[in-house]
């Protein structure tokens, strides 16, 4: 893939199915979805996965056998035609996520977010959960870890709206450089890369990512958390989250909220 073109990842199933096999894609971290009739009873979803559209691919066929998946090259111009229909999303009755090339509404503290090739647009209800939850759990005094940070909206939206510090860590490489871009975009300074899992305790982790990597890497969470922190997790389907949670010991849940079938969970170490 060259800076002039960008993959594409077609997902063509029945269309009884593609509620199913959407919902799979955004929990694989893609920014956007377009549908499109393919006949005879069936539908397209077409999605860019940035730098690792094989592995996307890959993982769509794992997961549904039946798919017909194919990759194909475009001119960026025409790849990015999803932005013009993107829109703010409201997390709270004053912070707003806001695309970069977007007016904020009125009234509202504007998160700005430039999602370049990585997750994290800010319109994907668990984006929305995660902030909403931990919003009220974060303060200026507060050093947060953003795990599996894709466009750094979390840290960055955390940092912006209560001047908090913030550490940022996604195994793709664009996320770095989504991570810059959007601390400029907001005039935020107090965030900064990390390698990986902090090595100092923090006091908030926040994690909008795939539950079977939530299962995973539970030990490690809980391992950078202060004695009394706290960890937002995020990216669960309702039914994912009682296995989750079985992964998460010396921890008491202190909030927990759904949209459209996808849940948050914030709890407290103890």
């Amino acid at each position: 893939m060259s800076d002039e073109t960008w993959s594409l990842v077609d997902v063509t199933v029945d269309a009884g199915s593609a509620e199913l096999v959407a919902d799979a894609m955004w929990s694989l971290g893609v920014v956007a979805i377009e549908e499109i009739p393919a006949g005879d009873g069936r539908v397209t979803l077409r999605t860019s996965m940035g730098d690792d559209p094989d592995e996307f691919a890959d993982r769509v066929r794992e997961l549904f056998p039946l798919a017909d998946v194919t990759l194909s090259e475009h001119d960026r111009a025409v790849a990015d035609t999803w932005r013009e229909f993107a829109g703010p999303t409201w997390v709270s009755g004053s912070v707003a996520l806001v695309p970069a090339w977007c007016d904020p509404p009125a009234g509202c503290t504007p998160v700005f977010i430039e999602p370049l090739d990585t997750f994290g647009l800010g319109n994907h209800p668990t984006t929305v959960l995660t902030l909403r939850l931990a919003l009220p759990l974060v303060t200026a005094a507060s050093r947060v870890f953003d795990f599996g940070s894709g466009s750094g909206v979390l840290a960055v939206g955390l940092a912006k709206t209560t001047g908090c510090t913030a550490l940022a860590y996604d195994i793709a490489e664009s996320a770095q450089s989504a991570l810059r871009k959007n601390m400029s975009l907001n005039n935020v300074t107090t965030c900064r890369w990390s390698d990986g899992f902090p090595d100092e305790p923090v006091d908030v982790v926040v994690a909008n990512i795939l539950a079977p990597v939530l299962e995973a890497e539970a030990e490690s969470i809980s391992g950078c958390l202060s004695s009394d922190g706290v960890v937002v997790l995020s990216g669960m389907r309702d039914e994912q989250v009682g296995r989750v949670l079985t992964r998460y010991h010396g921890f008491t849940e202190i909030g927990r909220e759904s949209i459209d079938g996808w849940c948050a969970v914030s709890l407290r170490k103890v």
